[in-house]
């Protein structure tokens, strides 16, 4: 399964985007004050409603770090995507 089959359909949100080292490695955002996991970016992706289908498999080109979701193109587009799960992300405890 190729990510060009979800093309206009899926916005593919990188575990890297948040964790990786630098934005030239692949962040998106600022740095989160906690660690997450796969696990909990598709808890983020299901409660906001974006109907995640996740990929432990899939590596970040430039991080190296593995973790692919891909989610409904709900927020317009994808970076705005991508703030409403950080948002959601920092507003957990933990």
């Amino acid at each position: 399964m190729s990510l060009r089959d979800f093309k206009g359909e899926k916005i593919a949100i990188w575990l890297a985007y948040f964790l990786a080292d630098s934005r030239s490695r692949g962040r998106k955002v600022r740095k989160l004050n906690k660690k997450i996991d796969l696990n909990t970016l598709v808890a983020v992706c299901q409660k906001l409603g974006l109907n995640p289908i996740s990929f432990q498999d899939k590596i970040h080109p430039a991080s190296g770090i593995p973790g692919l979701v891909l989610v409904d193109k709900k927020f317009g587009g994808k970076y705005k995507t991508i703030k409403k799960i950080l948002g959601e992300l920092e507003a957990q405890k933990g």
